[in-house]
């Protein structure tokens, strides 16, 4: 069954042109993992400093156990995790 991941992003005050480029670099890594089927990027129009990243994915398997558990992801995640003001918080949802 396909599966949404839906990440938020709390940016250190400052340090958001600087996130979005990290996060522009890393996302030719999300989109060659198995599984991958797409994906939107955005910033908060209310909230300064807040980002959000929807992926869509095959199976939730393939974000969990592929990406997550995968050498690349240290790589993604550390091209924009400096810039963060804290952990991101991820959901994930099914698709009908």
């Amino acid at each position: 069954m396909a599966a949404i991941e839906v990440t938020t992003f709390q940016v250190r005050e400052g340090s958001e042109s600087a996130f979005h480029r990290g996060l522009t670099n890393a996302l030719p890594i999300l989109m060659r993992q198995q599984g991958y089927l797409g994906h939107k990027f955005g910033a908060s129009i209310e909230q300064p400093g807040e980002f959000w990243l929807i992926v869509n994915w095959q199976r939730l398997e393939d974000h969990t156990e592929g990406f997550r558990e995968s050498a690349e992801f240290q790589d993604f995640v550390g091209a924009f995790s400096p810039f963060l003001a804290k952990p991101a918080a991820v959901s994930h949802f099914i698709t009908g």
